[in-house]
This record gives structure tokens, C-alpha cells and sequence, in this order.
């Protein structure tokens, strides 16, 4: 191959320069496709290294950080939870049931990698509109192929968050969490020990499907591309099953030294990583992998992202015993290589060397790129009353209405409803709450799963629009009286070539460390999707986080929502920098001068959390519920949410500015009920912590009531129906996706 001859696996000219200065020579085809694999975007990180070393992922609980599997985390004296997010955005677009599947079994199999066993699963699901009928089909595709792999496997899927916008329409992102339960001295690595070593082959059998799909994912769409779906991998999740029971079992006996999940780039990665990590070589001979389709070349066995996959480092003396394991769950296993002294990586089909490639230059020497940043230019901020007042062209009442209406306010019921949320028994709160809570069934604790993602405030601000993000998912688990253990991210952008896209990135990688380095939240693993653009135009950013929580006590934990008339409503947390900026109100209005993201109060936010512990502990709360999308009056229609005709009655001071008082989504604040009897003692709580709280109104039957002054001091009333509010909140996604068979 010439020095301008195009790569046969679209390798930038200037990194096929560098391969050849590597090697001394042109690489084979083999070779060539080794390296398009490891120096993609999606494998080498290429274009974010350098940046996501800002994360701290030091803390006394952590068991595991970044470079493994996943992130493992001590939660009780015995026990420690592994969990990760992935992202499936591009193969989602291409093939939308297979996409989603895949990306489901796949963080799976990193969680029972670590020797956790899943009990949970959750989701971030952001789509264009739903008018258009390829949004539709595209939505109830990626449903169905997580619920088929979730359902099927028998893990539960407990919750999630969905966004709709036409930002979204070209470039869809799919992003799902697990976590899994792991004794403390039952974790296994990728990292093998220095010894001599085997690789063993253990899962489905390998065929064409994924093949090159890490490098499919490292590049921009375009609607011109021919058809992509054959490099979207097929899920088994039966034979996942099979697989994650096969590899417990093994990592129980301790029978493997090293094991790593054949994700992205398939045995290519799996098996150059592990030598890397020990500074080893690795020898694979394809001959031996088992094979659906025996006409493969050797490159494409490498790069081949068959699903139900894992790659095994074993002694000799334990791998018949791995062999028999894998015949009775009735998976494929096979010895396909041994770890070597040379730090090569050297692939053989029996006698037969196909490439032959020192592995630090697959690893250490990966392209790694600083790239250009260009800020956007964004509207300056205004004064935070610019807001017109319900007198004006905007009625409260309307916009409440207008809220719920669109399937961001409304309650996402339908999605949930495709899940087995219940299997295993340890979900402690069903769906449609703003947390997930799984019951680890020792010492009577729990663990919170708090996701966020909403873009709208990182378009407004990336950097303080992400330290939103991570203060909201901080407050949703306060809520529950949950402590923050760790953090885990998919980081969503689009084309990191484009200055202001870098630009964003780095702003918003800066904010989520700054606001977890404030909070002692260790960020453990985590995930960067980038080029998520169609023709030249990108997503906005999106980074979607989730954190996990530790509940002491499982059995003071109070749900989101009650259906009891009489209670007291009190909303604890700062009254000030209530703008709008970032909110759900602002990406419906789209004000030409919107007002800017809000500051976060972290000194307040940091005693929220002991302050809402007390509470739990006094059982002095019958329910709770962080102030979300859509600001304070979605979230009494929320908390009202357990009878059907259950309203309030609110009395409320003189308001400056009634639109951010109703609709800021500012965190730091959670909406309280509780009987009358309780509120001296929580007032003297909040005294004590310093938390500011109002008492706002009670809960009664069949009324939605809420006076207040405006700035001039006249009485202003909102009335409504309960029950016709909840009608809204039920129908708004529900309501389109029944329309259509």
C-alpha cells in the first residue's frame, strides 16, 4: 500500500502515516483492521482522554475505578455494588430492537464480568418527535428490544428517563445503566495476575453481525450512508443468561485469573487490553474460535461484535473444569490463545501468522489529540425578571396545561408498562418515581439509582448547565434519604472535530468534576459516545448521568407520591436563583433572552441530604419528591399522583416573579408531606441544618387551588381539576402511543 492510498477501513491519512512509521512497513489487511478497531474513537478515546482525567474516582468506598469492567463501589461490611452506563446511539438509529438490546446485554455482561450478579437495570431514552412516524417506529423498536432482553434474562428494568426534541430526530441516543451485587472478595478484574495464562473463549459462537461496529461508531452519519445494519450486532439474551450464569459459576471456584467482555472491537479488545494491563503479549489463533459462518477471514473474526461473548484468562491446570462448566450451561468454549512474554499481539490461524503487531502500538500509542475549542456564542444573560407575569401573554394556568400536554410533562407509564420491573423482588419503588431503589437484603440497606440527562440547560451553559445535572441526581436521592457513593456518565456529543463541539465537551466534563469533587462523589466508569451527527449537524450536548446511593434503612424509605387528604406540604431548600434558565419552560417558550442556568447552593445542598436522614429516621414523612422537570407544580401533581382525585389547597406569599416561583427546576429542593403533628419537629430539623423551609398548603379531595400576591401585592388565584391534571399527565404519551396499533 502506497502513502496516499485510501485505508481500506477509512483510517485518517495522517494516522495511516504513523501506523506505517510504527511498524517500518505497511500493515496487511489483518493488521489494518486491528488497528482502524483500537485507534477508533469509540476504543481509544481519543479525543477525551486527556479531558476526563479531570475526574477524581478516589474515595474510601471504592473497590474498582475506571479501567475495568465497570466501577465497584463497598456499600455494607460485606458488600459492594458494581454498575456502568453504555451508550448503543448509532446501532440504536441503524437497527432500533436489535440496538437496544445489545446495548442492554452488553452492560450486563461488564457488570457479571466484575462477578456481580445484575438485579438492576435502568435507561435514558432520547428521541426526536413522535409526529414523525420514523421517531415512532424508532421509539417503540428501542422499547421493545430493551424490554426483550431485560424481561427475558430476567433482570428488572426499574426506571428511567425519556426526552423528545427535534435536536434528536437524526441522531437518537439510547444509553442503559446496570448494577450489580458483589462480595467483596468475590470481585474479579480484567487485569490478569503474572503467570502463564490461556485464553479461553466462552459464549455464543462467533459470526458476522457487528462486525467493524467500533469504528461505525466513531464516525458522523450521513443520509446518503448505503446500509449500515449488518454491523449492528444480534442479541441473544437466552444465551446471555446462559453466559452469565456459565461466568459466575467460574469466577465462584475461582477458576479464571483475568475475564473481560468482548464488547466493542470483540476479541480484538478484549484480548489486547488484558495483555496491556499486564504489560504481556497475547497470542490468538482464529482456527479455534467457534464460528457460525466458517467462510470469515481472520479479520473479520477479530473485529466481529457477536453478542454473548466473554474472553477468559485461565491456568492450564483449570481450564478443563471452565470446559465442563461451559457444556453444562450449554455455551461455547474453546482454548483460543495464551498470554506470551513479547509484548506482541500475534494472530494465528494454525500455522499461519496473519499480523503480528507490538501491543503498545494498539495502546500506548493510539492517537491521543487535544483538539481545537471554539466557544459558542450565547445571548448575554438578562436581568432574572425579564419574564412576563401571567397578566401578560403568558398564563400560568396555560403553561401548566401546555406542560403536561407534550410527552416530556407527561407520565411515561407506557414505556414502563413493556418492563418486568418486579423480577428478583427487590424493587422497592415501582416506576415513576425519580428514583430506582433495589433492596440488597443485608442489614436492612438499600441502594438509589438517580439518573439525569436533560440537555436544555448545557445548551443555555454547559459547564454550570452539567454541575446542574449532578446536583439534580444529589437531590433526587436526598429525597430518599440516600447518601451519594458514586457517579457513573455517557457522555453524549456530537463531531469533537468541530471547535464548538470540543468546546462544549470540555466545559461540561469540567463542570460534572468540579460539582463531584465539591459533593466527594467518585466518578468510577463511564462511557463517551461522540460523533452523534447526521450531515454536519450535531445533538446538542448530552451528557447523561447516574448516581448511586446508600439507604441505611430500607424500611424508612417513603415513596414519591400519597393518596391521603390532610397532609401538610412544606418544600425545603433555597428560595433564591429560582430562574428559568435550562428549565423545561424555557425549551417550550425558547425566549430569544432566556434567563441564565442557576447557580447551585452547594453549601445548603450538602446538609440537605443528613437533614432529609432525620426526617426518614423520626418516620416523621409520608412522602417526598425532589423538585424536577417542570418545577414546583409538576411535582405537586406528582406527589398528589396516588388518588385519582386527590389535589391541594397552597397559600403562598407575595411572588416577584410567579413563573420562576411554579416552573424553575433550580435543585437543592424537595417537596415534603407529612401530618401536622410532624411539622414542629421538621421546622426545628430544618433549623438545625440550616435548610430554609416554607410550609405551603395541605392535600384535600377534588380541588387544585393555589393564591398568592403578585409583585404589586394583588391576590392572584390558579384553580383547576385534580383529576382532569392527572388525566393529562396520564394521556400526554400514553395517549399517542395508543393511537396506533
Amino acid at each position: 500500500m502506497t502513502a496516499d492510498t485510501v485505508s481500506r477501513f477509512k483510517i485518517p491519512a495522517h494516522e495511516m502515516e504513523r501506523i506505517r512509521s510504527l511498524l517500518g512497513r505497511d500493515p496487511n489487511l489483518t493488521e489494518e483492521a486491528v488497528f482502524s478497531a483500537l485507534w477508533s474513537e469509540h476504543c481509544s478515546y481519543k479525543s477525551s482522554r486527556i479531558h476526563l482525567s479531570k475526574f477524581s474516582s478516589k474515595g474510601p468506598r471504592v473497590l474498582k475505578g475506571p479501567g475495568e469492567n465497570a466501577g465497584v463501589v463497598r456499600v455494607t461490611s460485606r458488600t459492594g455494588i458494581a454498575f456502568k452506563m453504555e451508550s448503543h446511539n448509532h446501532p440504536s438509529y441503524i437497527e432500533p430492537f436489535q440496538g437496544a438490546a445489545t446495548g442492554v446485554g452488553g452492560i450486563l455482561r461488564d457488570i457479571f464480568a466484575m462477578g456481580a450478579r445484575p438485579v438492576a437495570l435502568t435507561n435514558s431514552l432520547v428521541f426526536g418527535s413522535l409526529r414523525q412516524p420514523r421517531q415512532m417506529t424508532l421509539f417503540r423498536r428501542v422499547v421493545a428490544g430493551i424490554a426483550a432482553y431485560g424481561n427475558s434474562i430476567g433482570v428488572p428494568t426499574m426506571g428511567g428517563e425519556v426526552w423528545f426534541d427535534e435536536r434528536y430526530a437524526k441522531n437518537i441516543l439510547v444509553n442503559a445503566f446496570a448494577l450489580g451485587l458483589v462480595a467483596e472478595d468475590g470481585i474479579m478484574s480484567a487485569v490478569p495476575p503474572p503467570k502463564p495464562l490461556l485464553a479461553v473463549y466462552l459464549g455464543n459462537k462467533t459470526g458476522r453481525d457487528g462486525v467493524s461496529g467500533a469504528a461505525m461508531a466513531s464516525r458522523s452519519f450521513s443520509d446518503g450512508d448505503t446500509d449500515l445494519r449488518p454491523q449492528v450486532q444480534v442479541a441473544d439474551p437466552f444465551v446471555g443468561k446462559k453466559v452469565m450464569e456459565a461466568t459466575l459459576t467460574i469466577i465462584r471456584e475461582g477458576l479464571a485469573g483475568a475475564i473481560q467482555d468482548m464488547g466493542a472491537a470483540g476479541l480484538t479488545s478484549s484480548s489486547v487490553e488484558m495483555a496491556s494491563k499486564a504489560g504481556l503479549g497475547i497470542e490468538i489463533d482464529v482456527a479455534r474460535v467457534p464460528l457460525r459462518d466458517f467462510s470469515m477471514e481472520p479479520w473479520e473474526i477479530l473485529l466481529s461484535e457477536s453478542q454473548e461473548r466473554m474472553l477468559l484468562l485461565v491456568e492450564e491446570a483449570r481450564v478443563d473444569r471452565i470446559l465442563d462448566i461451559a457444556r453444562e450451561s450449554q455455551v461455547s468454549a474453546a482454548v483460543v490463545g495464551r498470554i506470551i512474554s513479547d509484548p506482541v499481539f500475534r494472530v494465528r490461524k494454525a500455522e499461519t501468522v496473519f499480523a503480528e503487531v507490538p501491543v503498545p502500538y494498539l495502546t500506548d500509542e493510539a492517537p491521543l489529540y487535544d483538539r481545537p475549542a471554539r466557544a459558542r456564542i450565547h445571548s448575554p444573560s438578562p436581568s432574572p425578571h425579564h419574564f412576563p407575569s401571567e397578566a401578560g401573554r403568558h398564563s400560568i394556568v396555560e403553561l401548566f396545561h401546555r406542560l403536561l400536554d407534550h410527552p416530556n410533562g407527561g407520565s411515561a407509564e407506557w414505556i414502563s408498562r413493556q418492563f418486568d420491573f418486579e423480577v428478583g423482588t427487590r424493587t422497592l419503588l415501582s416506576p415513576g418515581h425519580d428514583v430506582a431503589v433495589v433492596d440488597l437484603r443485608e442489614e436492612e440497606h438499600a441502594v438509589a439509582i438517580s439518573m439525569a440527562g436533560f440537555s436544555h440547560p448545557l445548551t443555555r451553559d454547559p459547564g454550570r448547565g452539567a454541575m446542574l445535572l449532578v446536583a439534580k441526581c444529589v437531590t433526587d436521592l436526598a429525597a430518599v434519604g440516600a447518601w451519594p457513593v458514586g457517579l457513573t456518565d455517557c457522555l453524549n456529543f456530537g463531531n469533537p472535530e468541530r471547535p464548538e463541539t470540543m468546546s462544549d465537551f470540555v466545559l461540561a466534563v469540567s463542570g460534572i468534576a468540579d460539582a463531584t469533587k465539591r459533593l466527594g462523589i467518585p466518578v468510577v466508569s463511564g462511557n463517551v459516545s461522540f460523533y452523534n451527527e447526521t450531515d454536519g449537524i450535531s445533538i446538542p450536548p448530552t451528557p447523561i448521568l447516574a448516581t448511586c446511593g446508600l439507604l441505611s434503612d430500607r424500611r424508612r424509605l417513603v415513596p414519591g407520591k400519597t393518596f391521603r387528604a390532610g397532609l401538610s406540604l412544606a418544600l425545603a431548600g433555597p428560595s433564591h436563583d429560582l430562574s428559568l434558565g435550562g428549565s423545561y419552560l424555557d425549551w417550550i417558550l425558547d425566549e430569544p433572552e432566556p434567563d441564565p442556568v442557576p447557580q447551585v447552593d452547594w453549601e445548603t445542598l450538602a446538609r440537605l441530604q443528613p437533614f432529609m436522614s432525620i426526617l426518614l429516621a423520626g418516620r416523621t414523612l409520608c412522602a417526598s419528591r425532589a423538585i424536577g422537570r417542570g418545577g414546583l407544580l409538576r411535582s405537586l401533581l406528582q406527589i398528589v399522583s396516588g388518588g385519582t382525585t386527590l389535589g391541594v389547597a397552597l397559600s403562598l406569599p407575595r411572588l416577584d416573579n410567579p413563573l420562576q416561583t411554579f416552573f424553575s427546576e433550580a435543585p437543592g429542593r424537595i417537596l415534603l408531606a407529612f401530618e401536622p403533628e410532624h411539622a414542629r419537629f421538621i421546622e426545628q430539623s430544618a433549623r438545625e441544618f440550616g435548610i430554609p423551609l416554607r410550609t405551603i398548603g395541605i392535600t384535600v379531595p377534588h380541588l387544585w387551588n393555589i393564591r398568592y400576591q403578585d409583585r404589586e401585592g394583588r391576590s392572584k388565584e390558579l384553580s383547576d381539576s385534580p383529576e382532569q391534571l392527572k388525566r393529562r399527565y396520564s394521556a400526554s404519551l400514553t395517549g399517542q402511543m395508543e393511537e396506533l396499533p
